[in-house]
């Protein structure tokens, strides 16, 4: 039952939140290779897994694995922290021929019930919840790891006029009036650029970016006139994220043309 993954820590360490464990802002910057031990059901999952609720349908998809501290220490630098942690990214490349991220819940430092009286656990097992995209900045440098972005941001397509150079992949594109970005009004991470087409796709987006301003890469200072673009995500690959289909769908329930679509004043 052992396999191995790839252990993605949380990098952004300044913005952790101790109160709750959560940090809104998770920047998941490495991977790191781990061997890991299936200590759970091999034949299914665990916990409380599909059911609905009032918030509809909920997947806790639950699986525990067993990780050796030896071999975490090895791969893993230990000069910011020394054990698999709460929020922390696991990678499994074979589930489901694709691969699946799971996030750490619960870290049980427990289980060997103090053996040989030891000071510190031989093995830590896992608790790992299924991970939920919610626009965490995700770059490791791994492609299988990475295009999870791409799969389930929440990404705008920017039609781009004349301009010079090349954006890159994963650096940060922004719109300012004195074209430096400490005093930028606007910012997006670049997921993808087609020169050919002049089509650059940006996801974590903040502000609004403004028609016929230059756009400016913060690492490759390229530089396109933004000619257009709709701020309505067409997600192909889960109609589900597509809020251009739920637009289409709702105009033709809803008649926005009415002072009060929603009342019958």
């Amino acid at each position: 039952m052992g396999f191995d993954a790839f252990y993605c820590p949380n990098d952004n360490e300044i913005s952790r939140d101790l109160l709750y464990g959560e940090d809104p802002v998770k920047k998941f910057q490495s991977a790191f290779p781990l061997e890991m031990y299936l200590s759970s059901d091999p034949l299914d999952y665990q916990g409380q897994q599909e059911f609905f609720s009032k918030f509809g349908l909920e997947i806790k998809d639950v699986v525990k694995v067993m990780v050796s501290t030896r071999s975490f220490q090895q791969r893993v630098p230990q000069n910011i922290f020394n054990r698999p942690r709460e929020g922390d990214l696991v990678y499994i490349p074979f589930l489901n021929g694709t691969g699946e991220l799971y996030e750490i819940t619960f870290t049980e430092q427990s289980k060997d019930m103090h053996m040989l009286g030891r000071k510190q656990p031989y093995f830590y097992e896992l608790r790992l919840e299924k991970f939920k995209y919610s626009q965490e900045v995700v770059d490791t440098g791994v492609e299988d790891i990475d295009h999870i972005v791409n799969d389930s941001a929440y990404m705008i397509k920017f039609n781009t006029g004349a301009g010079i150079r090349n954006y890159s992949i994963h650096e940060t594109v922004f719109q300012s009036a004195d074209q430096t970005l400490a005093n930028a009004h606007n910012i997006a991470i670049v997921q993808s650029w087609t020169p050919s087409s002049n089509t650059l796709m940006v996801s974590n987006i903040a502000g609004e970016f403004t028609n016929g301003q230059i756009m400016i890469g913060a690492s490759s200072n390229a530089r396109y006139l933004l000619s257009n673009y709709d701020p309505l995500l067409d997600n192909s690959f889960n109609e589900t994220y597509s809020n251009k289909l739920l637009n289409t769908e709702a105009s033709s329930i809803i008649d926005f043309s009415e002072e009060n679509p929603f009342g019958s004043i």
